[in-house]
């Protein structure tokens, strides 16, 4: 039985705690790891770790829990860094929960949710962005991603649209 949310009974292979792995890790299907990976971990499916990884990790979603994870996350889906997790890289995703600690670049394609107990020491580019009371955040925000952006309201010089039609006799 899975210590993670959102198993079923489909085939999982698992990486028990104590087992080391020194070379990268390619699965078709989900993963459950509770030992640790000094190399890069490929999967199609999802990657569930408690443990630590040396390596970058590209899979379609990701939930990590009591983890130390040393290298960039690419996913299709959803990343999920709960408590008690370190990542020290970049995150490329869809969406983003964060009630870890996180270092690097976050490229999120829709929504950040950053948990009150949540440190994020980040440039983020998101359509969305929640920050909880209580998180430490420190790095720039962009919703680049958003709908509507300040382009809508500023032109280039800051000044405001209406402003600029203005001095220019613009209507």
């Amino acid at each position: 039985m899975s210590n993670f949310d959102g198993m079923n009974n489909a085939q999982v292979a698992i990486i028990p705690q104590g087992t080391v792995i020194n070379g990268n890790v390619e699965i078709t299907g989900k993963l459950e790891m509770y030992g640790t990976i000094n190399g890069d971990i490929n999967s199609n499916d999802r990657v569930n770790i408690c443990g630590d990884v040396k390596g970058n990790i590209k899979a379609r979603d990701i939930y990590t829990k009591d983890s130390f994870v040393e290298g960039n996350i690419q996913c299709e889906d959803g990343a999920v860094i709960r408590e008690n997790t370190i990542i020290l890289g970049d995150i490329d995703a869809q969406s983003l929960t964060v009630d870890g600690a996180i270092q690097g670049k976050l490229d999120i394609k829709g929504m950040v949710t950053i948990g009150e107990k949540a440190i994020v020491d980040s440039d983020i580019k998101a359509k969305s962005i929640q920050v909880n009371n209580g998180a430490a955040l420190n790095g720039q925000c962009s919703l680049c991603y958003a709908e509507i952006t300040p382009k809508n309201f500023f032109a280039d010089d800051k000044t405001p649209v209406k402003e600029n039609t203005k001095k220019s006799g613009k209507k």
